[in-house]
Order: C-alpha cells, then sequence, then structure tokens
C-alpha cells in the first residue's frame, strides 16, 4: 500500500506540476494579452492628445484670425464713420456756402429788379421759365409785383400768378414770409 501511496503521490506530483505549468502557460498569456492591451490603450491615449494638442491649436489659431478679422472690421468701421462725419461736415459747410450765395443772389436780383421800370420786367419775365420768373417776382414788394403784372400779357400774368400762389402756400407751410 505504501507503494501505491507512493505512486500516487507521484502521479498527483506529476499531475500537480502539469496543471502549475498549465496554469504558468495560462496566466503568462494573460499577461502577455493585457500587455498587449495596455499599449493599445497607451497608443490610443496618445494618439488622443495629438488629436486634442492638434484642435486646440487649430481652435486658437481661428480665434486669433477671428479677432484679427473683428479689429480690421472694427478698424474699417471707425474709417467709414470718420469719413461720414466728415462728409456730413463738408455737406453742412456747403449747404451754408449756397445758402450765402443765394441769399446775395437774391438780394441782388431783388436790388436790380426793384429799380427798373415796371415794363421792362414784364418784358424780362415773359420771356423766361414760369418757376424762374416767379421766384423773382416773389422776391420783390408786392407793390411792384402787382405792377409787373398789369405790364404782361394776361395769360402769361395768369400763369405767374398760380405760380406765385404756389409758392406763396408753401412758404406759409414752411412758415417762410415774403419780404
Amino acid at each position: 500500500m505504501i507503494k501505491k501511496f507512493c505512486v500516487f503521490l507521484a502521479l498527483c506530483g506529476v499531475i500537480l506540476g502539469a496543471n502549475e505549468q498549465e496554469c504558468q502557460l495560462y496566466f503568462e498569456a494573460k499577461k502577455a494579452e493585457l500587455a498587449a492591451q495596455i499599449k493599445e490603450f497607451d497608443e490610443a491615449k496618445q494618439a488622443l492628445e495629438a488629436y486634442r494638442a492638434s484642435f486646440e491649436a487649430l481652435q486658437k489659431e481661428k480665434s486669433d484670425y477671428l479677432l484679427n478679422k473683428e479689429k480690421e472690421l472694427n478698424a474699417t468701421l471707425a474709417q467709414i464713420q470718420s469719413l461720414k462725419d466728415e462728409n456730413q461736415r463738408l455737406l453742412a459747410q456747403q449747404e451754408q456756402i449756397l445758402k450765402s450765395i443765394n441769399e446775395k443772389t437774391t438780394g441782388r436780383i431783388k436790388e436790380i429788379y426793384s429799380q427798373m421800370k415796371d415794363a421792362a420786367i414784364a418784358d424780362v419775365l415773359s420771356q423766361m421759365d414760369n418757376e424762374e420768373a416767379s421766384k423773382i417776382m416773389f422776391s420783390l414788394e408786392p407793390r411792384k409785383i402787382s405792377g409787373v403784372l398789369s405790364k404782361m400779357d394776361p395769360k402769361k400774368a395768369g400763369e405767374l400768378t398760380l405760380v406765385l400762389k404756389n409758392f406763396e402756400d408753401e412758404a406759409k407751410d414752411k412758415n417762410i414770409t415774403s419780404p
């Protein structure tokens, strides 16, 4: 029985040794498999970090580009506003000059026509466009206007009277009084 027991122990040792070898081989295989997975994870992590760094660099580049474009746009807007302000200033200046010229011209025309005889004024204004003639007449005193109209062709005098009336109505609407 001892012999049998010794054979049994030897067999158990062989079986246990074989099992131990199989376990070790199994664990070595799992260890290699885990090492490969860890290597894959490390590579994926490195790729992700590279992608993240690339994405952040691209975002920064786009952000910088947009900031530069915004600065350019603001500079252009400021330049446009400056030009607009300058144009408004020049326009106001030109309007003032034109107003001054018109006042001087109107004053001189009024002065010239006031010194002319009614018949001479009637002849000159009869040759003019109704609107221009009525502007000149509108600048004259009412007594002078009546004298000029009496010396004109009745048809032309009637046309000028209607235009003068329209000017007078417009002047009243704008709170302007005739001289």
